[in-house]
């Protein structure tokens, strides 16, 4: 048996149309594989140390060391992060940002300043997309854009804005897709529908962070030797998750699954209680409903006899 199995998996060289068919087999097999494979993130640098909430738990990263999907990413401040993986998409995040990394280069924006660019060099490409609390925007093939999500006013719903740099982005808020063509600017509000113009307002171009008027450029980068040793801060506490906890962005149905273990904190169950008119889906977990008989039970129940309710003379009833 041992031989025959070396015989499959080594053929000898006397039998080249077995090597051939083996070959191609193996070259199918990777070609219907590249367009699943996942190009992770990497952090390719950091003015200072980059807080993640990765599952239940704060870690600080810095440059070289790797980013996981469901990696809940804060720059700190005055500092600029720049992210990048090996499909040529490139992020950076301006000060005090906080982003969310998904499967297949979906990043969802909670708040602050991000710039994105799509440089493609060989396909299969994945090209990025961003979610926000108004909608996503899809850059298109080569291009790059600037995405902020800046709170709103006077306590409202936060204020999204979209200046394509280059190439051309799709703005998908409800059933509307905009086109936002290099050069334009969109700007969108929780009350009223996208709106395009034809360049950034001045306000918008004054406080978007200095490093964002150049292009963002692939740097070449050391992978860190500590990643298999990461440990963490500490647990992730309410304060470090109430926004994206409380957030309209389409991955908050996520998060009482996964931070459900820290309900076992009891200074963040009371403080999920505290604030459950604005997170309605927690409630259940708080307070689950009592478990509801089974079949069997509910068959067993119907087919009991009240035996005070039997005739004195019943042949049921033991003398």
């Amino acid at each position: 048996m041992r031989h025959r199995l070396h015989y499959f998996l080594f053929p000898s060289r006397s039998h080249p149309p077995f090597k051939r068919c083996l070959r191609g087999l193996f070259a199918l097999g990777v070609l219907f594989a590249a367009p699943h494979a996942q190009a992770g993130w990497i952090i390719a640098s950091a003015d200072a140390p980059v807080t993640i909430v990765r599952t239940t738990n704060v870690y600080q990263l810095n440059a070289g060391q790797a980013l996981r999907d469901d990696d809940l990413i804060e720059s700190a401040p005055h500092s600029m992060v720049q992210l990048q993986d090996d499909a040529g998409n490139l992020l950076a995040l301006g000060a005090q940002t906080r982003m969310l990394l998904q499967a297949g280069s979906r990043v969802s924006l909670l708040d602050g300043w991000l710039k994105v660019a799509h440089t493609c060099a060989t396909e299969p490409c994945t090209t990025p997309a961003i979610d926000t609390e108004r909608g996503s925007v899809e850059p298109g093939a080569n291009a790059a854009a600037v995405v902020a999500a800046l709170p709103g006013t006077n306590g409202s719903k936060s204020t999204i804005a979209v200046f394509s740099e280059s190439g051309t982005q799709t703005l998908a808020v409800s059933a509307r897709r905009s086109t936002i063509t290099p050069g334009s600017f969109a700007y969108v509000t929780a009350s009223a529908p996208p709106q395009i113009a034809q360049r950034p307002s001045s306000a918008f171009l004054t406080d978007m962070p200095v490093a964002f008027r150049d292009a963002l450029q692939r740097l070449p980068v050391t992978p860190s030797a500590h990643d298999s040793g990461l440990k963490p801060l500490r647990a992730a506490t309410y304060d470090d998750v109430s926004a994206w906890l409380a957030s309209d962005l389409p991955a908050r149905k996520r998060f009482p699954a996964r931070f459900r273990p820290r309900l076992a904190d009891p200074a963040f169950r009371r403080a999920v209680d505290q604030n459950l008119k604005a997170l309605p889906e927690w409630r259940v977990l708080l307070y689950p409903p009592a478990p509801r008989p089974d079949a069997r039970q509910r068959a067993l129940h119907a087919l009991r006899v009240d035996s005070s309710a039997w005739p004195a003379n019943s042949l049921y009833l033991h003398p």
